[in-house]
């Protein structure tokens, strides 16, 4: 029998994101598990928003609830976990109300989630703590369904199955089998309103001897924060509750340590230069790639190909950009960095731009043979 699965998505509010994200949901299948979703509205107070909600819910099929009065964060994602035990499902997904899953999610969650000892499974995203793969401008570039599906294919391509054993998770977009919420329990109502109850219960886990785990295979974008500002959970310029961290501090004096020892350790660093050179790689294959050569940086560049600068001088490494993402390739002595270029994307540039003179510049223009579009400037400003 396939296994169950319920996808919590915690509300209030965000009547301008949340039915992207809802739509989003909808478009969840699997081969290998049944998604049930119940949207759990935390007596979001915005006029008519709640009735519109409902309606929403009702047209896609999924269980509304809304709260008699706020509950904060804590209390609203337990009354997911409670449902999920009572409703005899074998995973529950709780989920922020500011995402976009990727059509991988579900069969890529239980991939990793059914490896031993497993307790936690949380998604890669472009905004997801100490473990985001990142991206110089998401809120332009990921919010978009398809875009968020291809990403999420292409870090698949290289990932798929493989987990990350993390300090804590982050329940954006987190799984938990349910048996785990059995035996571990609810999050803690005594960080109030929100932030931190996630470490709180992955500690309490991990001190169980589960696993907690990050899945690096699939891509959830996660705008962040946008709920819990407008409540005035978060005050300006932080992305926490100090109160809460203050919390953490007195129950688990090792964390600060542990998170600080992973951060060390350069799994994720290594995680985030597969990652993203895979993006880049596959978006070469698939959409093309432009060369520039110059010495300032310059904006406006056409961000439907990959674009790779350089310097005019003989040059040691590439800047290879799209969408928001940046990836280093690293040049050996003596390589021609079109030559290395060509081999990754398995074809030749889209376009050859030229802004500088310099040994790279003149061997590229050499190459090029007046195949490609050349704007030559003065070697140095």
């Amino acid at each position: 029998m396939s296994p169950r699965i319920l996808l919590c998505i915690t509300v209030y509010n965000g009547r301008a994101f949340v039915p992207q994200t809802l739509a989003s949901a909808a478009r969840l299948t699997s081969k290998a598990a049944t998604v049930d979703v119940l949207v759990l509205d935390d007596c979001s107070p915005e006029p008519g928003w709640s009735e519109e909600l409902a309606e929403l819910c009702g047209t896609y099929g999924f269980t509304y609830y809304r709260s008699p009065r706020n509950l904060g964060i804590p209390r609203n994602v337990n009354l997911g976990l409670r449902a999920a035990m009572r409703g005899s499902y074998d995973y529950v997904i709780v989920s922020n109300s500011d995402v976009l899953y990727p059509s991988n999610l579900i069969d890529e969650f239980l991939k990793v989630g059914a490896t031993e000892g497993v307790g936690s499974v949380t998604a890669w995203s472009n905004n997801v703590s100490i473990y985001s793969l990142p991206n110089a401008a998401p809120d332009r570039y990921l919010a978009d369904q398809d875009v968020v599906d291809w990403v999420s294919a292409s870090v698949h391509g290289h990932f798929s199955g493989s987990l990350v054993d993390i300090p804590a998770g982050i329940s954006f977009c987190i799984l938990i089998p349910v048996d785990v919420v059995r035996r571990v329990g609810l999050m803690d109502p005594v960080y109030g309103r929100g932030y931190c109850e996630e470490t709180d219960w992955s500690l309490r886990s991990k001190a169980l001897g589960y696993r907690v785990t990050l899945a690096p295979g699939t891509f959830v974008y996660h705008a962040g924060g946008g709920s819990n500002r407008e409540a005035g959970l978060l005050s300006e310029g932080l992305t926490t509750v100090p109160q809460n961290e203050a919390i953490i501090d007195m129950r688990y004096p090792q964390f600060r340590d542990q998170v600080r020892a992973f951060e060390s350790s350069g799994f994720m660093k290594t995680a985030i230069q597969f990652g993203t050179a895979r993006v880049i790689a596959d978006a070469g294959r698939q959409f093309g790639y432009s060369i520039e050569v110059g010495w300032l940086p310059r904006s406006g560049a056409d961000t439907s190909m990959v674009r790779c600068v350089m310097s005019p001088d003989r040059t040691s490494s590439i800047t290879a950009e799209f969408i928001g993402f940046v990836h280093t390739i690293e040049l050996g002595e003596g390589d021609d960095p079109s030559a290395v270029l060509r081999e990754l994307f398995g074809r030749e540039p889209s376009g050859v731009n030229v802004f500088d003179r310099g040994p790279s510049a003149e061997s590229l223009l050499a190459q090029a043979d007046g195949a490609a579009d050349r704007f030559v400037y003065p070697s140095r400003v």
